[in-house]
């Protein structure tokens, strides 16, 4: 196994943005921002209108509903955009359950980094393929809001259970721990064999910044798992606003949830163009 680096260890690149990420990763060959706005895409939205993206020529769908789209491409290129781990907080043993129907086990308190080599060691082991070895080129962690816990971007190497070394790059939330100890954890990942990596770079850049998922659907999809406790009397929880009921506060919660997690990780919009609620520096809308 390659040694897991702490997330906040790794060199941060400099902009924020899918393309520079993926500029870090193909520095030699890829192209300019243009190219990438350049390319033609097909809508298509899931069945059960849960999500929409848009498909280059030669890509198509293989599956969609729940706000999940995962489409494969030419040789062996493969774009998964919102899929969710469901994670209890306990110990990480690949190819195990978690208890109580959860997708595995991980300690909560594990690095952004490790928490995602592990959804990949868990995701080997369940398809029956050996553990894939990881190697990340850059990792950038997000300042967004902590009811979003941690994101971050990446771009890294993988071998060991493919046919051939692939590059991977994406978005990676674990979000926040919840009453009954389960956190939700949520990933969009490009990947490609590294002799196409290259030329795929602009195409899975234009397909990230195509993923819409709608907010009732977004709210639902970043909702914990298990419902916060009742506030105890005369006692206001994080981030309440006074003399607003725990209703409306909580819906004000979904709602900024909500829309940072699509401008930030989704659009990948820069610290300058991301609401102040969100972290950034622009005004609140």
């Amino acid at each position: 196994m390659q040694q897991r680096r702490n997330w906040n260890s790794l060199r941060v690149v400099a902009a924020s943005c899918t393309a520079a990420i993926l500029a870090v990763a193909y520095p030699q060959a890829f192209p300019q921002a243009s190219e990438s706005a350049s390319i033609q895409l097909q809508p298509y939205t899931a069945p059960d209108g849960s999500a929409s993206v848009g498909v280059p020529s030669g890509w198509k769908v293989t599956s969609g509903s729940e706000a999940v789209i995962v489409m494969s491409g030419p040789e062996d290129a493969a774009i998964t955009l919102g899929k969710t781990f469901i994670a209890r907080n306990a110990p990480f043993q690949a190819g195990q359950k978690g208890a109580g129907g959860t997708d595995l086990s991980m300690p909560y308190t594990a690095p952004l980094t490790q928490k995602l080599i592990m959804v990949f060691e868990q995701d080997a082991a369940v398809s029956g393929k050996p553990a894939p070895q990881i190697t990340f080129s850059s990792a950038t962690p997000l300042q967004l809001p902590p009811v979003l816990g941690q994101c971050g971007r990446f771009v890294a190497s993988a071998s060991g259970s493919t046919p051939q070394p692939e590059k991977l790059m994406g978005a990676f939330c674990s979000l926040p721990l919840d009453s009954g100890g389960i956190f939700k954890n949520i990933i969009l990942l490009a990947q490609a064999p590294d002799s196409v990596a290259a030329q795929d770079a602009p195409i899975a850049s234009a397909v990230f910044s195509s993923y819409k998922i709608p907010p009732a659907m977004l709210a639902k999809k970043l909702a914990p798992v298990n419902a916060p406790p009742p506030a105890r009397p005369g006692v206001a929880m994080p981030g309440a606003m006074p003399g607003v009921s725990a209703a409306n506060n909580a819906a004000a919660g979904a709602d900024v949830s909500s829309t940072c997690f699509d401008l930030g990780v989704i659009r990948a919009l820069p610290p300058r163009q991301l609401p102040q609620e969100c972290g950034g520096e622009a005004p609140n809308p």
